[in-house]
């Protein structure tokens, strides 16, 4: 199923195939098929991946980097290294009655999860659906206080408390670089740099001419 929508966006833009991104496919058909992930987020990865494909980046989904954790889509292209994380707006059942918070917590959780060690860490999401950054990860790195830290190493325990202690070291030093809205009909990736966002978001922001 993931195969025949990938191959049709594919199409959209004009591409004959996948352009070079079988094994992007092979490994989110494989992670649908066993649960790993939805059919609509692999869907959204595989048009990340595509779209950083087509910058130049060398792409990888489902990619494990520092710390063990599991990367949306692992780009390395020209001007360093990027980690893309996929937000589709689910939330479990059991935080519906504090949707908020959850969705705040599930952010500081993947920037420090993700930002260290990359020179560029994003969320992305469908253009239907509205993220909220927790305005403690808004700050630069140099301005935050003391209580933003505690802000953020607050938030990493209220979204799993049994793995923050692995991470929550690494507060301080969380941070998001940048926003990506997805338009999946126009098999499209609009960036956003936060925070003056890195020199990868430069490039990112110019738009994508597929060939």
């Amino acid at each position: 199923m993931l195969r025949s929508r990938a191959e049709l966006l594919a199409r959209r833009l004009g591409l004959d195939g996948f352009d070079g991104l079988s094994r992007v496919v092979d490994v989110l058909d494989f992670e649908v098929s066993r649960g790993g992930v939805t059919g609509f987020h692999a869907l959204l990865q595989f048009i990340v991946a595509l779209d950083l494909h087509l910058r130049g980046f060398d792409v990888g989904v489902e990619e494990r980097v520092s710390g063990g954790f599991i990367a949306d889509v692992y780009g390395e292209g020209p001007r360093g290294v990027v980690v893309v994380e996929v937000e589709t707006g689910f939330v479990p059942r059991d935080r519906l009655d504090r949707l908020e918070e959850y969705l705040a917590s599930r952010l500081a959780f993947k920037a420090a999860a993700y930002s260290l060690g990359v020179d560029a860490f994003i969320v992305a999401f469908p253009r239907h659906v509205s993220v909220s950054i927790p305005p403690c990860l808004l700050k630069p790195l140099e301005d935050r206080e003391p209580e933003d830290v505690g802000a953020i190493r607050r938030l990493i325990e209220a979204y799993d408390a049994r793995r923050a202690s692995r991470i929550g070291w690494r507060a301080h030093m969380a941070r998001i670089d940048g926003l990506a809205s997805i338009n999946v009909d126009r098999v499209k990736v609009a960036y956003v740099p936060l925070n003056g966002g890195s020199p990868i978001l430069e490039l990112l922001e110019a738009p994508n001419q597929p060939p």
